[in-house]
């Protein structure tokens, strides 16, 4: 579980630590909105913002399963059950 702060970001990057790509990533968002960051197969190919919502799911994998992602900076804001956080889930097959 990752917790974000107003302010903070998570910069582009690819997960490539699990040994077998071929289970697709889950992710789980809660609390304050963000905007996802969804690019392509180089850090350099254009990026396609996505607005994330509490409770909204992502789900990706196939040929995207190596896609650059991120979260852009994150605004100030409170939500009734996290106050004034973001947290996300993500679920990835580990073996």
């Amino acid at each position: 579980m990752n917790g974000y702060r107003p302010g903070s970001h998570l910069s582009l990057h690819q997960d490539r630590d699990e040994k077998d790509g071929s289970a697709p990533i889950v992710s789980v968002s809660l609390g304050l909105p963000a905007s996802f960051l969804f690019g392509g197969q180089r850090r350099s190919d254009p990026v396609m913002r996505i607005p994330l919502y509490h409770g909204d799911v992502l789900i990706w994998g196939g040929p995207s399963r190596y896609a650059f992602h991120g979260i852009a900076r994150l605004a100030s804001g409170h939500h009734p059950l996290t106050g004034p956080m973001r947290f996300n889930l993500t679920f990835r097959k580990a073996l």
